[in-house]
């Protein structure tokens, strides 16, 4: 009984050896997926490997962009437009940094602006914090804005927040921490949804759809660069070592000593390795040599999944993506459009029920922020014009050439024929009616 434990001891042994052998002999290891990333540095990384996030993104923001911004009054935009096109310190133009910044808050959640003598400068996330105070009533209200005095990432700075009573209770705490306080007429916080702190990313809310692009995309790029064999079994002989060229049975080796044991396994796993080794690096037309401690037989697993039928789901990496950032996939011409539906209809029903909603959600956070600055009432994104609708003076000018129409077909006597003369009088109605609002007062045509 002792002497088959004593076996078994050694068989184990042997067994958990070559289990690590095998480990050390892996053939393929692909690149890994970040998955220690986490929160916006998770952002970074899908915008930055993905291929169509930043065009989906791009794309959207030429989009909400592409009416202009106006103010609804002649004067006022040439004031805004003087400003818009002005370039500050850095460089860059005041639209330029507006339209930066609302890229980041739709792919990242937030962004920040900072308005600095006449100028605004663009913070990314993680180089500012807001502050928030709670008052009397239980209600979050914020204080202000923390932004590093060298433009930088924020520094970490010991702060209770609900502990703070006031504006002044801030000053005292941040003073000598390396930081600037800002309010909110100096700084805003750009979010794509503004019942959050610091909005959302939508790439955070899609991470098992991109997690698997981002293995497809890798895995395909893997099997270009590595030509291998793939899996491959080797199995040792049952004779697997040999001393002075006579080879020794499983069965007298396991009887042997422990330490004479694993010396042989030690051989054979050395041997495993360089065999393992040399497949690895081993090309189309590589000669390679096995020793006489393996079997004549290698068994080749095929693959089970293979990254080739994934080939469909790349192809909709930008419908996905577009999804994800709130954008209809028929403005960027993905997807599949069923029917007979015309693309001015496509065109129109997009930009009103995507476009237009990004614009409001924009527009109502920079129009007080830029308008406490300037001479200006309100910002907002100009109009989208209807590609399907009527233009009304077009209908208006239809309806006048009626009129005139009517208005000659005169009888034998050269009067207005009664009949044409009744028509004449209701399209003048209609008329009169459409260029007249509810009060009676003319529509400004």
């Amino acid at each position: 009984m002792s002497e088959n434990k004593y076996d078994d001891n050694i068989l184990k042994d042997f067994l958990d050896n070559w289990l690590e052998c095998n480990t050390v002999c892996d053939l393929a290891k692909p690149t890994k997926i970040k998955r220690d990333l986490s929160g916006l540095s998770k952002v970074d990384y899908y915008m930055e490997i993905l291929p169509g996030a930043d065009y989906v993104r791009t794309q959207t923001l030429n989009y909400i962009f592409s009416n202009g911004i106006t103010t609804g009054s002649i004067n006022e935009d040439e004031v805004l437009d003087a400003f818009l096109y002005r370039v500050n310190d850095e460089g860059v133009t005041n639209l330029e940094v507006l339209r930066n910044t609302i890229a980041v808050a739709i792919s990242h959640g937030h962004c920040g602006i900072r308005w600095y003598e006449g100028s605004i400068y663009q913070y990314l996330p993680g180089t500012y914090r807001s502050l928030r105070l709670r008052n009397r009533d239980g209600i979050l209200t914020t204080a202000g804005y923390i932004v590093s005095e060298k433009g930088e990432k924020i520094p970490e700075i010991t702060i209770d927040e609900d502990g703070i009573e006031d504006y002044a209770d801030i000053i005292d705490r941040l003073r000598n921490q390396g930081v600037i306080l800002l309010d909110s007429t100096e700084f805003l916080n750009m979010r794509n949804d503004t019942s959050l702190r610091y909005g959302y990313s939508p790439l955070l809310h899609d991470e098992l759809r991109l997690d698997l692009l981002v293995a497809v995309y890798e895995r395909l790029n893997y099997d270009i660069r590595y030509d291998g064999p793939g899996r491959l079994v080797i199995r040792p002989k049952s004779t697997f070592a040999a001393e002075d060229d006579n080879d020794q049975s499983t069965t007298n080796l396991l009887n042997q000593a422990i330490p004479a044991a694993n010396d042989r396994i030690k051989a054979v796993k050395d041997e495993a390795a360089r065999v393992g080794k040399a497949l690895k690096e081993s090309s189309s037309d590589s000669v390679i040599a096995l020793s006489n401690a393996f079997d004549k037989e290698i068994t080749h697993l095929p693959r089970v999944t293979k990254a080739t039928e994934f080939f469909n789901w790349i192809k909709d990496e930008g419908v996905i993506l577009a999804q994800d950032f709130g954008m209809s996939p028929s403005l960027l011409e993905l997807g599949g459009i069923s029917g007979n539906v015309s693309m001015t209809s496509i065109l129109d029903n997009a930009m009103l029920n995507s476009i237009v909603p990004l614009r409001e959600k924009f527009a109502i956070q920079f129009s007080p922020f830029l308008s406490a600055h300037m001479a200006i009432s309100k910002a907002y994104f100009n109009k989208y014009e209807m590609q399907q609708a009527e233009n009304e003076n077009t209908r208006r000018t239809q309806i006048v050439n009626i009129m005139s129409l009517l208005n000659s077909m005169n009888d034998d006597e050269g009067r207005t024929r009664p009949e044409a003369l009744d028509l004449f009088r209701d399209f003048g109605a209609m008329l009169s009616e459409n260029i007249h609002n509810e009060n009676d007062q003319l529509e400004e045509l």
